[in-house]
């Protein structure tokens, strides 16, 4: 199978959406590999955990230090889904990412997702939706 490379965690959403969409597999590597705390964060896992829940037959390989992952996207399914997002970032973060799938779904997505709404790193979810 080939891959797309990708290094460090710069644009980590929009890597992955864009992957979802084309249906490209990529790697990923590097991911904050010389930081005090090398690997995905727990957000990071977080949303992928939810392009699991909108696909059907993504693949995802997380090595054990988890600084290099692999994924391979599946169909957009859509469809009722339900996810807790991790606190560190506001529900916008995954929705973002959500908003620009959901168009390509087979079914029409109906998502509930739980967490913070408001932090200091991502616009606030009522900004998010008067846009």
């Amino acid at each position: 199978m080939e891959f797309v490379e990708f290094t460090g965690s710069a644009y980590f959403r929009q890597i992955l959406s864009l992957a979802t969409l084309s249906g490209k597999s990529v790697r990923i590597s590097k991911i904050r590999q010389k930081d005090e705390h090398p690997g995905l964060s727990d957000h990071e896992i977080s949303f992928l955990r939810l392009l699991e829940k909108v696909t059907n037959g993504t693949l995802i390989d997380i090595d054990e230090t988890g600084t290099k992952v692999t994924y391979q996207p599946g169909l957009l399914s859509g469809g009722d889904v339900e996810h807790d997002c991790h606190p560190d970032r506001s529900i916008t973060y995954y929705l973002e990412a959500l908003l620009l799938l959901a168009s390509f779904m087979k079914k029409p997505l109906n998502a509930v997702l739980r967490g913070v709404t408001n932090d200091n790193v991502d616009p606030s979810v009522g900004c998010s939706l008067s846009l």
